[in-house]
């Protein structure tokens, strides 16, 4: 068989009679032959004419063949051409130096010629497939990075409109309207709903292909994740007519450790599911225990079923039992692939049971170690947006090139004491905030002029210039993959939401980041004036206004909840822990009013901070007599004119 002349085989030999001889052979079956008699002609030939193989003598004059082949092993540009030791050194020493300097083959001279062009041809075969192999990884990654730039664009482009017709729905359905109106304003805040739901799904599968999903170990408890998944699912099972139920088997443990993000997400999309294709009927979960280190979880609906021959495509991207299926209950036929792929990520694997018209029972299994911590049952809504009226006076300011966006961010706030400014681009927001600083930004990323990296990026120069505190910069963008939410947090952002935000979404960020802010202005001042806790009479009296009434009694109960917590941290000595926890019922307690609550808590995170174990269980102590003391007297405040938005 003629080979290709495409092929060039490099010959470095010091002998001349070799060299003939070899090129004589090798060019007898077509092959392109260069020579070199030494390894400074060598590398100069390997440079410029990319040899496709090497036949390497190993003593030559200056440099042998081995310390030859180490160095082309060390040039990434080199390191794949394969190197055919050939050579009369037969020790077995000298075969095992060849091959530990990077060799793919030895010779010892004299050789064959049919096995010499046997084992050329070889090598040059296998070469030129991984040459092919790179190339197709090189275009699958171009190909990879296009579909994710593209994805990128498209969320972004279709995010921003959808931006503004949930906004306004939500907007609008907090105004006067008719009966009729109201049902107008549903359809169309559902019908943005639907189409942001096919659009993360979207994104989510492209994320887990492009293996962007990174796996969490935190502990949480198990009990309340699935508290929370039936609290978000139950409006809709409501209007199904279905009830959902959980049962969890004695053998497994409530406290455990995996990832509950992910978890959350393969539950909701399975009892969605279930829920979705149930009416007047009952969904339930199960979980027990598989093994020592895994979990079975079983959702069963008695719902519509699913066929034998259908059960395995459903787990297919865009694939539903029926084509009917997506016109009468609506959706992408993603949710199952997603929990598919999690699922093995996981560690797990994910299955079903169904029978046509009687129901389903869809299994997977999820691997979990056992919790090092304690974590304890917690509420399964999420907690309440802040109330406008606990709100402290703000002023923030708003950066977005897109007006409607700015104009439907005023309107979230307009009824709170914030003053808000806006700015169209980076250079306006530099410009302004130059002029008179702010509490908190809002930053959108994609802008003209000055996009929102680089304005985020010379607003804090600015700052350590002046040696000002960093003011929160919370990245508002329809930007949602993860990497450009890296990209924001490194240009200097405090926080990330992606849009379209919601209201409640929007309230919360800002209450947390100006106690955060607060936090940080008051702490080393406050630090000063604590040298130990003073005693308490046990009789606590505070004046609170009258419209946080209905708030209270919850925020009292989730704190002594949070002092259990407490409790259960200092005797593990989770002394991190108790720092976190005391940081947090901090800035609640300011917020709603309790100041010696807070103010102890300062103190409780300041001797976790400093191991002062004896400190913090009096601490403690005290939190937990306050709470069970304290008297409240409701009042009506006078009324006061603020700047809104």
């Amino acid at each position: 068989m003629l080979i290709s002349p495409s092929h060039t085989v490099l010959i470095v030999d010091d002998n001349q009679v070799n060299l003939n001889l070899l090129r004589t052979t090798l060019q007898g079956v077509n092959y392109t032959v260069i020579a070199a008699s030494s390894a400074e002609e060598a590398l100069e030939l390997i440079r410029t004419q990319s040899p496709d193989i090497i036949l390497l003598d190993v003593m030559m004059p200056d440099m042998d063949g081995f310390s030859l082949c180490r160095q082309l092993k060390q040039d990434e540009d080199f390191s794949d051409i394969p190197v055919i030791f050939l050579t009369s050194l037969s020790r077995k020493a000298h075969i095992v130096e060849g091959f530990n300097a990077g060799g793919h083959d030895y010779i010892v001279k004299p050789f064959n010629r049919q096995e010499l062009l046997a084992r050329v041809r070889n090598h040059i075969h296998l070469y030129d497939m991984l040459l092919e192999n790179k190339r197709l990884t090189r275009l699958s990654e171009e190909a990879s990075r296009s579909k994710s730039e593209f994805l990128a664009s498209m969320s972004h482009e279709i995010r921003t409109p959808l931006n503004s017709i949930i906004g306004m729905a939500e907007v609008l359905a907090e105004t006067p309207l008719t009966v009729e109106q109201h049902n107008y304003v549903s359809i169309f805040r559902s019908a943005g709903e639907s189409l942001l739901e096919i659009i993360n799904d979207i994104l989510d599968l492209s994320k887990i292909e492009a293996g962007q999903t990174e796996l969490e170990s935190i502990d949480f408890h198990l009990p309340t994740l699935l508290n929370s998944v039936v609290s978000i699912l139950s409006v809709r099972a409501a209007e199904q007519k279905s009830h959902i139920s959980i049962h969890i088997h004695s053998d497994v443990p409530h406290a455990i450790s995996s990832d509950p993000t992910r978890l959350r997400q393969i539950l909701i999309n399975l009892v969605g599911n279930a829920v979705k294709f149930t009416e007047n009927g009952a969904v339930e979960i199960a979980v027990k225990s598989n093994s020592l280190s895994t979990l079975l979880f079983s959702i069963k609906d008695n719902g519509i079923g699913i066929p034998k021959d259908k059960q395995q495509l459903i787990f297919e991207s865009f694939t539903q039992a029926d084509s009917l299926t997506t016109r009468k209950y609506g959706g992408t036929g993603l949710g199952l692939t997603i929990c598919q792929k999690l699922v093995r990520i996981m560690g797990g694997s994910i299955w079903l049971e169904s029978i046509p018209k009687k129901g389903s029972v869809f299994f997977f299994t999820s691997r979990f170690k056992p919790a090092t911590s304690f974590p304890l049952p917690g509420p399964a809504e999420p907690a309440p947006p802040p109330s406008c009226e606990i709100l402290s006076p703000a002023r923030i300011l708003l950066v977005d090139d897109n007006e409607d966006n700015r104009n439907l961010l005023c309107l979230y706030l307009r009824n709170t004491p914030f003053t808000i400014d806006t700015a169209s681009n980076g250079q306006e927001a530099v410009d302004a905030f130059r002029n008179s600083p702010y509490d908190l930004i809002f930053m959108d990323i994609e802008m003209p002029i000055m996009d929102g990296y680089e304005a985020t990026r010379r607003l804090r120069e600015w700052e350590h210039d002046q040696g000002l505190q960093a003011t929160p910069i919370i990245a508002l963008t329809a930007h949602a993959f993860v990497r450009f939410r890296k990209k924001c947090m490194d240009s200097g952002c405090s926080d990330y939401l992606t849009k379209p935000v919601r209201k409640n979404t929007l309230l919360q960020t800002i209450s947390k980041h100006l106690i955060l802010q607060k936090d940080n202005r008051d702490n080393e001042e406050y630090a000063e004036s604590i040298s130990s806790p003073p005693p308490t009479d046990g009789n606590t009296k505070i004046t609170l206004d009258k419209k946080l009434k209905k708030l209270i009694p919850r925020f009292l109960q989730h704190k002594r909840e949070d002092a259990v917590r407490m409790l259960q941290s200092i005797k593990s000595e989770n002394l991190k822990e108790l720092q976190k926890q005391a940081h947090t019922v901090k800035g609640t307690s300011w917020m709603y009013g309790f100041k010696e609550l807070g103010d102890t808590c300062l103190e409780l995170e300041q001797a976790a901070r400093n191991s002062d174990v004896e400190l913090a269980q009096q601490l403690i102590s005290r939190i937990k007599t306050y709470l069970e003391t304290v008297e409240i007297e409701y009042v009506v405040p006078q009324t006061k004119k603020s700047n809104n938005a």
